[in-house]
């Protein structure tokens, strides 16, 4: 079930994150009153779908009945549209088909009647073509192999970015193959063409943004989760004047951080939230619990005044809470 923030959680981030916009627990129900809903959406990562055995960190096996548990939540909650961050599949077993492996989550993820977007991960192309795995995910009113794009949605302005490629000749991520094995995880960076293509898109519009990454943009450009031209992505983003805020995956532990009042927020993994803890230690289901243990999330943005904005992020199974508050300056 839903998590709301909790004492720990504003506790936690209260005295790290005072004066950088996040809402400590006395000024919420105040914001709540005095704002205007503008629109919720249905945010989930690291999915990790496959047939490959499960780890003590990772449980593979549940994500289709995690899948299910997120799909008829976002039934009830009616949001805006849905999101998913990246690594929607992973390595397979030597015996499994993977377009259909695919196929199964997508179909289940598809099946909600809001729009459906995807970003793209690492694990996407362990077992497929890039042609193949685009060729077979749809992303609403968005052309078939567009890889980073941008739509609106009551008042908001949303962008996905793409930064599967490789760092040097910016070659895009496909499936390794044993004579061209040309990538790693931690190869990551947004090509010239698609820094250009965002200054362009921030500038068109006029409308407060949110944007989506499966790679973080928060931390050292050399971090291995971090993209490797992030400080460049953030300065775009800073420039415009018009980002609430960024949020992304891939790094399962989660976090946030606040850059020029930007807020960043790094979504759990829902295969699981820790690669150095096992899931026994913390959870009486081994990881296993489609509701305890089954990281998503639903995003509210409020309008507060002309230029402020409440961005309230409910937490699922593990995931944190979050409650921000931006001020854009234009």
């Amino acid at each position: 079930m839903a998590q709301g923030i909790s004492r720990r959680d504003a506790l936690k981030l209260g005295a790290a994150a005072a004066g950088f916009g996040v809402l400590r627990m006395t000024s919420v129900a105040q914001a709540r009153q005095n704002s205007d809903t503008l629109l919720k959406a249905g945010i989930v990562t690291d999915m990790h779908h496959t047939t490959r055995a499960d780890s003590e960190t990772r449980k593979y096996s549940a994500a289709m009945k995690k899948m299910q548990v997120f799909t008829e939540s976002m039934s009830a909650v009616k949001p805006a549209f849905v999101v998913e961050l990246g690594d929607f599949v992973d390595t397979l077993s030597m015996e499994t088909e993977p377009l259909k492996n695919l196929a199964q989550i997508e179909t289940r993820f598809a099946s909600l009647s809001c729009p459906h977007y995807h970003v793209l991960g690492n694990h996407d192309f362990d077992n497929l073509r890039r042609d193949e795995f685009l060729g077979n995910i749809t992303n609403t009113g968005i052309e078939q192999g567009q890889t980073w794009y941008s739509w609106d949605a009551n008042g908001i302005h949303f962008v996905v970015l793409d930064a599967d490629y490789t760092p040097g000749n910016y070659r895009p991520y496909d499936m390794n193959t044993p004579a061209d094995t040309f990538w790693t995880w931690t190869d990551t960076i947004i090509p010239p063409q698609e820094l250009e293509w965002l200054r362009d898109d921030l500038r068109k519009t006029p409308l407060p943004t949110v944007l989506f990454s499966h790679q973080t943009l928060d931390r050292v450009d050399g971090q291995d989760h971090n993209i490797k031209n992030a400080s460049v992505v953030r300065g775009i983003l800073e420039d415009s004047g018009r980002v609430l805020a960024v949020i992304s995956g891939h790094d399962h532990q989660g976090g946030y951080s606040n850059i020029r009042g930007i807020h960043y927020v790094v979504m759990n993994g829902n295969v699981g939230v820790n690669d150095y803890r096992p899931w026994s230690a913390t959870s009486e289901a081994g990881g296993m619990d489609t509701r305890e243990d089954n990281q998503f999330a639903v995003l509210e943005i409020s309008r507060t005044d002309e230029r402020k904005y409440m961005l309230t992020l409910e937490g699922y199974g593990r995931q944190p809470s979050y409650m921000l508050e931006r001020t854009l300056g234009r």
